[in-house]
């Protein structure tokens, strides 16, 4: 079998993508993140900067927009593919969500993707304070506060310049626009319910950092004493390095993937979101002799 791949290109940048006019009129002033910046205590915003230190070393930096081509001589057939950011992402929450670090994490693919176009919509009042602290730092810049159905007014037109993506942060208030999105073809992911954490060893860690970071799911970690399936274990160094060991019976062999130690409390994982959500990949292929005769 002999194939040759050739040398992978940058893409054509994309036609220019905007938010309707309409929003500009339920943008979130700027002065209200920088006032929820000062009141928030240095060590919940530096957990925050750690975390999202993290999240930078965890994905990497995306590799941007390729076009790649293949041609299988023995087996006859081409192959061209094109990987690019998606135009424009949004992620949408509640007011009561106060979770900074998992609304950082949810922002952060986005942006390490490479989408030119990331907005952040508080559906039905104001962002709690944490909220706007996390979206300050980790650098979103357009933060609207929109009913539902203005939310679904802003996917449907947003979806006509190209294959947006959606993240939902809700405990089941934004199901009507789940729904929707879904109805339309606009890849959505879910955050519907607060995680199970596990916390083993409470004093490792500032009780006021881990609410800033979690918002209510620390409330429920601290009441249940043996959760079902903790998404997230915070323990000690010690435990956390044992639970990657090679055994599955760890020192909390019935946790989630996830264990984080002290120092990393502003840093998140939502399962399955990844850059690799907020990239379009598109595939083409055909018979090397028709591709040749078209060519030529």
């Amino acid at each position: 079998m002999s194939s040759r791949n050739l040398p992978e290109l940058a893409l054509d940048a994309p036609h220019t993508v905007h938010w309707p006019d309409w929003a500009e009129d339920a943008r979130l002033d700027d002065d209200l993140a920088a006032q929820a910046y000062e009141a928030t205590p240095p060590a919940c915003r530096a957990a925050l900067k750690s975390g999202l230190a993290l999240a930078h070393m965890h994905f990497g930096q995306s590799p941007g927009s390729l076009r790649q081509e293949r041609r299988d001589n023995h087996l006859g057939f081409w192959r061209h593919t094109a990987v690019f950011p998606a135009p424009w992402a949004v992620i949408a929450f509640t007011p009561a969500y106060t979770a900074a670090a998992r609304l950082a994490a949810a922002c952060v693919p986005a942006l390490l993707a490479g989408v030119p176009l990331v907005a952040a919509v508080c559906v039905g009042g104001r962002p709690s304070r944490e909220a706007l602290v996390s979206l300050e730092l980790t650098g979103v810049e357009d933060i609207f506060t929109l009913e539902a159905a203005a939310l679904r007014a802003l996917l449907e037109e947003e979806s006509q310049h190209g294959p947006g993506r959606l993240v939902l942060l809700h405990n089941g208030d934004l199901d009507n626009t789940s729904r929707f999105a879904r109805a339309m073809g606009l890849p959505c992911y879910e955050e519907r319910c607060s995680p199970t954490l596990l916390l083993p060893n409470p004093e490792a860690f500032d009780p006021d950092v881990l609410a800033f970071a979690q918002g209510e799911a620390l409330q429920q970690a601290l009441q249940a004493r043996h959760p079902a399936r903790p998404a997230a274990c915070y323990c000690n160094e010690k435990a956390a390095r044992a639970h990657c060991n090679d055994s599955p019976h760890g020192p909390f062999s019935f946790a989630g993937p996830l264990a984080l130690a002290p120092g990393c409390e502003g840093f998140w994982l939502h399962d399955g979101l990844t850059p690799d959500f907020f990239t379009v990949t598109r595939l083409a292929f055909g018979p090397l002799d028709r591709f040749a005769n078209e060519i030529s």
